[in-house]
């Protein structure tokens, strides 16, 4: 078992919306040792069964497939390769998936294989209600964050507006990259980039990052009422923000 353990390992990666154990493709072909080679073999099984992207299988643009996180939230490590090299693609499997393929190859090694991501489904049932509990909890964090969005919003609208000055699109972004850069060291673009997601980041973050993302924001209204500019508020959130981690790391620090 612990052969397998260490040729085909099992993650937790987020997959149309939702956490799910996953294996990468590769490794999966490597230790059944299939006679094709792995693109031939993995478009083959996919077509011949029918298998759904962003459902049963994801592709990333690298091989490297590990946890990412010290908080239980794993995510995909992977590099694009400029010019699209072949060798570079993976196919990241759920272990529904994964335990399908190995039966198909019908032999002892794919039998032992199989059983192991049962124990591993198992597994994960039983840790199951754990993950609930703290998914609600970044739900939660999820909620409050988008409640300052607006108010920050309009904070900054009445604060030109009262200047005698339009808001553009681009006001507003700046004040949202100058949040994220903080909190996360990059901007939404950068960070869609830097892990191969689209749509809104923070359907992506973990329940501190939000926290965190939520106490700029409202430390920013306060400014913005305040009469603060763009460039006296930034150097003022960096050091609320370095004060909030401060905190925050000595309540972790109470914590048994």
């Amino acid at each position: 078992m612990a052969n397998i353990i260490n040729l085909v390992p099992v993650t937790e990666t987020q997959l149309n919306g939702k956490l799910q154990q996953t294996v990468s493709a590769k490794d999966l072909h490597n230790y059944l040792n299939v006679g094709n080679d792995f693109l031939t073999w993995i478009k083959g099984r996919i077509k011949e069964y029918g298998l759904i992207n962003n459902d049963d299988f994801l592709i990333i643009d690298s091989s490297e497939f590990r946890n990412q996180s010290t908080n239980n939230e794993q995510q995909i490590k992977w590099t694009s390769e400029r010019g699209g090299d072949r060798k570079s693609t993976d196919y990241i499997l759920t272990i529904g998936t994964a335990k399908v393929l190995a039966m198909i190859e019908n032999n002892e090694k794919s039998r032992a294989i199989r059983k192991y991501f049962i124990r591993c489904e198992q597994h994960f049932k039983e840790i199951e209600p754990v993950i609930q509990k703290k998914e609600l909890k970044r739900l939660k964090a999820r909620i409050e964050v988008a409640n300052y969005t607006r108010p920050m919003r309009d904070a900054l609208t009445l604060q030109r507006l009262s200047q005698g000055k339009k808001t553009k699109t681009y006001h507003y972004t700046n004040e949202f990259n100058m949040i994220n850069g903080i909190v996360l060291g990059m901007s939404a673009k950068d960070f869609r980039k830097a892990h191969n997601i689209t749509g809104d980041i923070r359907d992506y973050l973990n329940e501190q990052q939000l926290n965190h993302l939520a106490y700029l924001e409202k430390s920013n209204i306060t400014l913005i009422d305040m009469g603060w500019d763009y460039e006296k508020r930034k150097p003022e959130l960096i050091k609320l923000s370095k004060s909030y981690m401060i905190r925050l790391l000595g309540d972790e620090a109470l914590c048994p």
